[in-house]
């Protein structure tokens, strides 16, 4: 199951392996926020699906973009 906005063959550029890393668990962390704060329930494609979502409207470079959506695959 994957969304429009999830890039299932998105790469890792091993230079911005932390920074992606770093930025993947902030967004992460924003949404798990957001939904304990409304008492919703998170399963994990959703959340993949909103993370996905957020890494498109933020504003990195596409190689940052494509590193961080490689590394949500990986969850």
């Amino acid at each position: 199951m994957g969304s429009k906005v999830q890039r299932l063959d998105a790469k890792v550029t091993p230079e911005r392996v932390e920074e992606g890393l770093l930025e993947r668990d902030r967004l992460i962390l924003q949404i798990i926020i957001s939904v304990l704060d409304e008492k919703q329930i998170l399963e994990k494609h959703i959340l993949k699906e909103r993370v996905a979502n957020l890494i498109e409207l933020a504003d990195h470079d596409d190689e940052l973009k494509e590193t961080i959506h490689a590394l949500l695959n990986r969850i």
